[in-house]
């Protein structure tokens, strides 16, 4: 690799962007795609536009995580104005390329989502995951050995879907557009209720069971509970919003900014959170495990 390939791709993993050990950097200064260290096979999470035209200058992030890093081969102070204006001129088309890519991968996933949704069955009672969870199945449909769930907007648009295995382990369909997007317990939102925004769709359907006067959804993790809360806070202004966070350190502290930043309430944990508790949920089933002795 030229020196500025090698500048670039250090640029990229100091910035918390990893590429597949052997993957060639392209500095053509079209849009690439490339898949990351920790990618299951056949992903590509990672994007990239390298310019080797003077002076050499890229960008590049992973679609997954949302890292993002920008990068020229010299420094701001020392550009010449021409430098200035051709380095704008990229920065706007990088722009334009990735929201353009970012865009088809989100329409595709969508287009997906809601083929294998159409096509699977209502998930049954009988889930490990439903029975451990306490849960019934609700809106959950079921693909192979695990249920799966709509990930939608607040106007009722499929845009990916989750799916949870036996063990509980969970993930997305890939490409999806996750931020402002939920999974439903119950009916749509309107704002004629007060609305409770959880994590996981498990914590949502114990806290509509808790407060049925709610309408309560699943942010679909901690992260994504500020852009769902802002977005509710959009369509209604004057309706009643509640974060109900995990109880961990990463979920109260994204609680408290979702509340803050949509004026919204927090859901505090309990007084007393049985051991090993880490969300609603868990605190129900300690509570049921008591009861049965």
């Amino acid at each position: 690799m030229s020196d500025f390939t090698v500048d670039f791709l250090d640029a990229l993993r100091a910035g918390g962007i990893f590429p597949k050990a052997g993957n060639r950097i392209i500095a053509d200064g079209r849009l690439h795609r490339a898949p990351a260290a920790d990618d299951k096979h056949g992903a590509r999470s990672i994007w990239y536009n390298l310019h080797p035209d003077a002076p050499a200058s890229g960008a590049g992030g992973n679609w997954r995580t949302g890292a993002r890093v920008k990068w020229c081969s010299k420094s701001g102070c020392t550009l010449t104005p021409a430098e200035r204006e051709t380095l704008k001129r990229r920065i706007e088309i990088d722009r334009q390329q990735a929201q353009a890519e970012r865009d088809c991968r989100h329409k595709e996933a969508a287009r997906r989502a809601a083929c294998i949704w159409a096509s699977a069955p209502p998930a049954t009672a009988g889930h490990p995951y439903l029975m451990r969870k306490g849960l019934t199945p609700g809106i959950a449909r079921a693909n192979g050995g695990a249920l799966i769930l709509p990930i939608i907007d607040f106007g009722g648009a499929l845009h990916g879907l989750q799916f949870i295995d036996e063990h509980g382990a969970k993930r997305f369909i890939s490409g999806m557009a996750k931020a402002g997007h939920f999974v439903p317990v119950g009916p749509m939102p309107d704002g004629s209720r007060p609305l409770w925004i959880a994590e996981g769709w498990a914590t949502a359907c114990t806290l509509a069971t808790m407060r049925p006067t709610a309408c309560v959804i699943a942010g679909l993790d901690a992260g994504n509970l500020g852009a769902v809360a802002i977005e509710a806070r959009r369509q209604w202004p004057g309706a009643a919003l509640v974060i109900a966070p995990d109880f961990d350190a990463v979920g109260r502290k994204k609680g408290l900014e979702a509340a803050q930043n949509a004026r919204a309430r927090i859901l505090p944990p309990p007084l007393v959170v049985p051991p090993g508790a880490t969300d609603w949920n868990d605190v129900a089933i300690a509570h049921r495990e008591a009861r049965h002795g």
